[in-house]
C-alpha cells in the first residue's frame, strides 16, 4: 500500500474545498485581524525605524525590509493555520474523522489542509503585496512570481508544521514549536537586517532555515538582484518543501490510523 505523496489522488481538493467554505462564512473575521499585523511591521518598521535609517544596501529601508514582511506573513499564516487550526480540526471538532470514513484518505487529508494553509496565506499576502505596489516598492512585472514563491512558503511550511500537529497531544506543546522556531527565525534570516550582522557562527544556521532563501528570493525579485545563486536557493526551497510534505502526510498517518 502507498504511503506519502504516492498515495495522493486528487481527492486533496475536497478538502480543501471544505476549508475554503467554511473561511469564506466567516470571512470578515477570517481575514481582517491577520491583516493587522503586516500592516503594523510595514508603518512601524518601514516609517518609524525608516526614519532613522537612509539607506540599506543601497535602497530605502522600506523596500529592503518590505521582502521579510510579505515573507514571514506568508509563513506565520501557514504555520498557524496547519498547527492550530488543523489541531482544533482534528482533536476537537472530530472533522479529520469524518472525512477519512470517507474515500478520502489519510495523506489526501493531509495534503488538503497542507494546500488550505498556503491558500489562507497567500490571501493575506495579496492584499500586502497590493498595499507595497500601490506605494512603489513592488514592480509590476514580478508581483505574480512574487506571490507564487509566497504560495510555495506556505506550503513549505504549512507541512513542517502539519507534522508538529501530528506529534503534540496538546495545543499548549505548539509553544515550543512557534516561541523556538517559528518567532525567532523572523530575526535569523535577513527578514529585518543583513545576514552578515549576525555572528559568523549562526550564519550557516540561518540558512538552513528555508525562510532564508524565501527572503533572499523575494527580495531579489522585488530590487531586482536575482542571480545564479537564486537558483540554489529555489532548490533548497523545493527540496525542503517535498521532504516537508512527505514527513507530514507520513506523521498524520501515524496519528490518525496507527
Amino acid at each position: 500500500m502507498n504511503r506519502g505523496l504516492l498515495a495522493v489522488s486528487h481527492r486533496f481538493t475536497s478538502v480543501w474545498y471544505r476549508d475554503t467554505y467554511v473561511y469564506a462564512k466567516r470571512w470578515k473575521t477570517n481575514l481582517l485581524p491577520p491583516l493587522l499585523e503586516p500592516f503594523i511591521y510595514l508603518f512601524g518598521l518601514g516609517v518609524g525605524v525608516g526614519h532613522f535609517i537612509d539607506q540599506i544596501e543601497g535602497v530605502d529601508y522600506l523596500a529592503y525590509v518590505a521582502p521579510g514582511i510579505v515573507a514571514t506573513t506568508a509563513i506565520l499564516r501557514a504555520t498557524f493555520e496547519c498547527t492550530y487550526g488543523s489541531y482544533f480540526r482534528m482533536a476537537f471538532q472530530g472533522t479529520f474523522d469524518s472525512i477519512i470514513s470517507t474515500p478520502v484518505n489519510v495523506e489526501e487529508l493531509s495534503l488538503g489542509e497542507i494546500m488550505w494553509g498556503a491558500t489562507r496565506s497567500l490571501i493575506n499576502v495579496v492584499t500586502v503585496v497590493a498595499l507595497l505596489f500601490a506605494i512603489g516598492v513592488v514592480p509590476i512585472a514580478w508581483i505574480l512570481p512574487v506571490l507564487a514563491l509566497q504560495f510555495l512558503a506556505g506550503i513549505n511550511f504549512g507541512a513542517m508544521s502539519l507534522f508538529v500537529t501530528s506529534r503534540v497531544r496538546q495545543a499548549e506543546y505548539f509553544n515550543f514549536f512557534l516561541s523556538g522556531l517559528i518567532f525567532p527565525a523572523q530575526f535569523l534570516t535577513g527578514a529585518f537586517f543583513p545576514l552578515d550582522r549576525l555572528p559568523e557562527l549562526v550564519q550557516p544556521i540561518a540558512w538552513v532555515i528555508p525562510l532564508t532563501s524565501i527572503i533572499d528570493l523575494t527580495r531579489g525579485m522585488m530590487l531586482d538582484r536575482l542571480g545564479m545563486h537564486s537558483l540554489l536557493e529555489l532548490a533548497y526551497v523545493l527540496a525542503t518543501t517535498v521532504i516537508f510534505l512527505e514527513i507530514a502526510l507520513r506523521g498524520m498517518r501515524r496519528r490518525l490510523i496507527g
